[in-house]
């Protein structure tokens, strides 16, 4: 499994954005599952799971880790393709000079010490949301911080 993936192509953020998906992705993270252990657990259909799991192989966001045979059947054991999924900063084509295009974007040129201190209140804010169970709201926004 890779440390990372970075996602590039439209395709594969859209089959990674349903949340059916990233529910099985997380079932995957603790070990590899069939499709047979996750329907179980999920107590759902195994051909619904199937269909999510081809979508997320065809797409290279799981990887098929080995394969076992058990009374004539072989049984594909999945995971996810890295421990950590984002999507690339240019995966929306946004042009930084076009205001119009993309007005909420914004490039900040900060030092390190503001860069650590920025990163440190983010993490303080996410791990207070999810002490307190919160759910998200329609008016929370998407923070992407890339230090280069």
């Amino acid at each position: 499994m890779k440390p990372l993936l970075v996602i590039t192509e439209l395709e594969q953020l859209k089959s990674i954005s349903d949340p059916f998906r990233i529910q099985l992705l997380s079932l995957m993270a603790d070990g590899p599952k069939t499709g047979q252990m996750l329907a179980d657990t999920l107590a759902l259909p195994r051909a619904k799971v199937h269909y999510h799991l081809n979508q997320l192989l065809s797409h290279n966001i799981i990887t098929i880790h080995h394969t076992e045979e058990k009374n004539s059947i072989i049984q594909k054991f999945y995971q996810p393709a890295a421990r950590k999924i984002i999507p690339s900063a240019n995966i929306f084509n946004f042009n930084h000079t076009d205001q119009q295009a993309a007005p909420a974007v914004y490039n900040i040129k900060m030092n390190n010490v503001d860069y650590e201190n920025f990163s440190k209140l983010l993490s303080d804010k996410e791990q207070r949301k999810i002490s307190k169970k919160e759910t998200a709201t329609a008016d929370e926004y998407a923070v992407y911080v890339l230090n280069i």
